[in-house]
């Protein structure tokens, strides 16, 4: 098979199917420009949606020997081999390109499976041979391509157009390039970064330097501040700075709510992902700036310039971030360069993780006659050997307050030993929660001299926030979030999940409620942590769901399909997904003991 690229935009593209398998193949085409016409008796709900959008043509009719002659390009999805046979015949006589779910012996082109990081594309294909390596591939490459590759290839291409600016031999353009490249991409890990503007600026000098510091391998670029705005207000949008709260969806405010739901653009950090929306319009761009532990791939600079220029070109922005905007998360930095740049902007406060994080852990922040103070602190700060900002000796004097710590796993030592030598006692009981308000939230409990052993034990990641204080002996009695029968469980249903959604709720899952065909901020929601299980209720839920398992978040070898009818459960099997429980009683009740089981 020889690989193109072909540019169907304008061109008429015929689909024949009106399942889920031939949704799939409509909406690459739409969203590549193409005129669609779609030819079959019934179709799925959202075909209807595109054709009242006029995003297609719909015909509701049986398929006519020889028109497939009349397109540029031919796709066969029913589920009638004859049917099928007969596109494929008609489009190949004429000389048309034909492509035929599942049965590569009638298709003169196959698609490839594709990873999409923004224009960056990366294709797998076997030429029809062995699609379960492809699929499988294609799993690999969604897992180890972050989505900080779309900012990097966004930057990639601002860079060339600097570049080719400058007038420069060929040599001399491609010697910029390769600066670029080899300093932000780590080949090792798979992962880029974007450049820092005094990085950018030294590579287009008449003179550049490889720099010494600031290469992908140590995650970290030069910080340098906002560039000066350049006075140019035009038409500017607004800016909300908006809390996404602790990592619970639930906790997102309703007014946070409002703003995603009429946002242009979405600039995203990854620990604020399980707070998006998922029915947020397909239209709106999602920006992922990272920020993940020991590896920050957007410097803060540029996530300001990005808010700037999408708000300059008249967009809704959303800044959505973890917890608060302006409780450890820069937002007062962001703030005050769209201030600078005269970016009209809006702060909606969000749950912080200090107060939400120890609730769900069953620890109450205060405590009458117990604890009557709680002191928020990065504790980053415990590793600063000058001038740190933290008082160590007055936190440790004081036992009637609660100290809760954000960043806490690396530091979590140094903070344990400046406590204890500044006199707290090494018997206060103290605790680690590693993301908390979530389905993976994990709980490590000791006293305060014990407590970084046993971190290190559990092997508890960031994020993770730890609390000290005499109020983290009431987790025994208070800890109802981990004792719900469901606790833990992730699990993904169709929208609307109805009663059973909302009983799967109170039990205790995590319930991630997608529409279908899935938006792309609900595959960011489903990559955001590892699911467990997949509610189908019908054969047709398989088919819309199928092609989302190679996402992250789903392991096939865990992920449990629930199916609450026969035919789920036999076009689950068919499909190969690897772990089916057919539940012959749909109630909740039912479905929630059977869960419960296991």
């Amino acid at each position: 098979m020889y690989p193109v690229t072909l540019n169907v935009t304008g061109r008429r593209c015929l689909v024949v199917g009106g399942g889920w398998v031939a949704l799939r193949k409509v909406e690459g085409l739409i969203a590549e420009g193409a005129q669609v016409t779609v030819v079959t008796p019934e179709a799925v709900g959202p075909l209807a949606i595109l054709q009242k959008n006029q995003a297609i043509t719909l015909e509701k009719r049986a398929y006519r020997p020889g028109e497939a002659a009349a397109f540029s390009l031919v796709f066969a999805a029913t589920d009638d081999r004859e049917v099928n046979r007969r596109v494929s015949e008609d489009a190949a006589s004429a000389g048309v390109w034909v492509n035929v779910a599942d049965d590569p012996a009638l298709c003169t082109f196959h698609l490839p499976a594709r990873v999409r990081r923004g224009s960056l594309q990366l294709s797998i294909a076997s030429a029809g041979e062995s699609p379960f390596v492809v699929r499988r591939l294609r799993a690999f490459l969604e897992r180890r391509f972050g989505p900080e590759w779309t900012a990097w290839i966004e930057a990639a291409g601002r860079f060339r157009g600097a570049v080719r600016a400058l007038g420069l031999p060929r040599d001399e353009m491609e010697r910029r390039y390769d600066l670029f490249f080899d300093s932000t991409v780590d080949t090792r890990q798979i992962r880029a970064r974007v450049p820092a503007a005094e990085e950018l600026a030294r590579w287009l000098s008449p003179d550049p330097e490889k720099p010494g510091t600031g290469r992908a391998e140590n995650g970290k670029g030069s910080q340098v501040g906002v560039a000066s705005p350049d006075g140019a207000r035009g038409r500017a949008g607004l800016v909300s700075l908006v809390g996404g709260g602790p990592g619970d969806a639930g906790l997102l405010t309703l007014r946070g709510r409002q703003r995603l739901m009429s946002a242009g653009a979405v600039v995203y950090d990854r620990l604020a992902a399980t707070a998006l929306p998922c029915d947020l319009p397909a239209n709106v761009g999602l920006h992922c700036v990272g920020k993940e532990a020991g590896h920050h791939p957007v410097p803060q600079e540029e996530i300001n310039a990005l808010l700037v220029r999408l708000a300059r070109e008249g967009k809704r922005v959303v800044r959505l971030k973890g917890g608060d905007p302006y409780v450890f998360g820069r937002g007062g930095e962001e703030a005050e360069a769209l201030a600078a740049a005269g970016v009209l902007f809006e702060v909606v406060p969000g749950v912080t993780s200090g107060i939400a994080v120890p609730a769900y852990a069953g620890v109450p922040p205060t405590h009458r006659q117990e604890a009557v103070q709680v002191t928020l602190l990065t504790a980053h700060e415990s590793k600063k050997v000058e001038g740190p900002q933290v008082r160590w000796d007055l936190l440790a004097a004081d036992p009637h307050a609660t100290l809760v710590g954000y960043m806490g796993v690396t530091s979590l030592p140094h903070a344990v030993e400046r406590l204890i030598a500044a006199g707290m006692n090494r018997l206060t009981p103290a605790a680690v929660v590693e993301r908390g308000t979530t389905s993976a939230q994990r709980v490590i409990r000791s006293t305060l001299a014990e407590l970084p052993a046993a971190v290190e034990r559990a092997s508890i990641e960031p994020p993770a926030l730890f609390i000290i204080g005499t109020v983290v002996r009431h987790a025994d009695t208070l800890d109802w979030f981990g004792k719900r029968p469901l606790s833990g469980e992730r699990l993904v249903i169709a929208s609307p999940g109805g009663d059973l959604g909302a009983e799967l709720d109170m039990c205790g899952a995590e319930v991630v409620e997608v529409p279908l065909p899935v938006t792309p901020a609900a595959r960011v929601v489903l990559g955001a942590l590892p699911l467990t299980g997949c509610v189908l209720r019908s054969p047709e839920e398989a088919d819309a769901l199928d092609e989302e398992r190679d996402g992250p978040g789903w392991d096939s070898s865990k992920v449990v399909a629930w199916c609450l009818r026969p035919a789920a459960a036999e076009r689950a099997r068919f499909l190969g997904w690897r772990n089916v429980v057919h539940l012959p009683d749909e109630t909740p009740g039912a479905v929630i003991r059977a869960m419960v089981r296991g």
